[in-house]
């Protein structure tokens, strides 16, 4: 048979349009793939898009909230400021006014003629002694001088029992030792008022919990404070 056969023309045509189709076929398909691809790609720079306003936002909303928190951190630190100036401000006028009571306390008549007053006693804890400041009046002027003695009685603690203690002046370093009560630092002489300040000394493993002042003439207490201390630290 030859190829111009009807027969050989017709197996050209079917093979011819056997190689279309593959051709066609193929073109389509490899369309159908770039587009798939193309789609995939799509999606993906979709989702990173989101992925990134995502991101934008929450990046927007923490500076937001550290903006709120920095401003609120401001506020705390004025307010601070304010209260401790207010506390500084109420500390000071409150020593003013203490000032201002002694001051007018101390103008009162202490009570009938030739009475002692104790009109002031302080005491505090310095080291191992205690430092007094005490202001004495008498209710008369012109007379005999007063003369007495201070007496100071300490009430505390001493190898775990309750104690009372008279205490002496204290010595300087390198002072005379003695085994009698130290009076002379403590004697007055006086008409009307009467200042005095010094040191007491603390005996060893002695804790005060209180001191009282009493002002003697001879052996009768004559004026008599007491002061409770704050307990050691």
């Amino acid at each position: 048979m030859s190829p111009s056969s009807p027969d050989g023309r017709t197996r050209k045509v079917r093979l011819f349009g056997f190689f279309l189709g593959v051709l066609l076929g193929a073109m389509l398909g490899g369309l159908g793939a770039a587009y798939w691809l193309g789609s995939q790609a799509d999606d993906q720079q979709f989702s990173e898009q989101q992925s990134l306003l995502q991101a934008r936002a929450e990046l927007i909303a923490l500076r937001a909230q550290n903006d709120a928190l920095s401003g609120q951190l401001v506020v705390e630190e004025s307010t601070r400021k304010g209260l401790e100036a207010s506390l500084r401000t109420a500390q000071a006028e409150a020593g003013r006014m203490r000032d201002q009571l002694a001051f007018f306390d101390q103008l009162l008549p202490p009570g009938p003629k030739g009475t002692i007053s104790v009109r002031a006693l302080e005491i505090e804890r310095i080291g191992p002694n205690l430092l007094y400041r005490v202001l004495l009046q008498r209710s008369t002027q012109g007379e005999a001088l007063f003369k007495g003695v201070l007496q100071f009685v300490a009430q505390g603690v001493r190898d775990g029992k309750e104690v009372k203690i008279t205490l002496e002046a204290a010595r300087s370093p390198g002072g005379p030792e003695s085994v009698a009560p130290d009076t002379e630092g403590f004697a007055l002489a006086f008409d009307q008022f009467q200042r005095g300040a010094g040191l007491l000394s603390l005996p060893d493993n002695f804790e005060p919990t209180s001191v009282t002042l009493n002002v003697l003439e001879g052996t009768a207490v004559r004026a008599s404070r007491t002061v409770v201390l704050p307990a050691a630290h």
